[in-house]
């Protein structure tokens, strides 16, 4: 829109002025407008017609197809559940840490311990159990606090 200047800006501007002027003065002295009565709105009732009733062969045909959903399952996602599910998850990330440090740092003495850490981290407090008891125990730790990891060997004599 083009700017209004001169004669044409001081007409739009009285106007306004003048629109203003009269709005102002409807509101103090204009008749009071009363309200239309709004009827009451009745809610109509909504027929909804009965819930059909199951027969017997239609219940069991679901729980039918229910039973064959959980036994077509196989051996894959019964590994990834519960508690083999965690003793697998901290097993792998156990063997996967010693993997990868054997190839970093071969014969380092912190590889127990961050096997171990990485199957509690997990598997959880399972997975970290089952790590540790299939690596050797807590005697592989040993190495960690100073002294050897393995018991004294005794000679037999005949």
């Amino acid at each position: 829109m083009a700017k209004l200047k001169g004669a044409k800006k001081t007409a739009f501007l009285k106007r306004m002025a003048l629109g203003r002027k009269k709005a102002k003065s409807a509101k103090i002295s204009g008749p009071k407008k009363r309200k239309t009565a709004i009827k009451r709105r009745i809610t109509a009732k909504v027929k909804r017609r009965t819930p059909v009733r199951k027969t017997m062969a239609r219940r069991r045909t679901k729980t039918i197809v229910r039973r064959s959903k959980s036994v077509g399952r196989g051996i894959g996602s019964s590994l990834k559940t519960g508690i083999i599910g965690d003793v697998v998850k901290g097993i792998g990330a156990g063997s996967l840490i010693t993997l990868v440090m054997s190839r970093v740092a071969p014969n380092s003495s912190i590889t127990p311990i961050a096997s171990t850490g990485a199957a509690f981290l997990s598997g959880g407090l399972i997975g970290g159990a089952a790590n540790l008891i299939l690596t050797g125990g807590l005697g592989q730790l040993g190495g960690m606090f100073g002294g050897t990891a393995s018991a004294p060997q005794q000679e037999f004599g005949v």
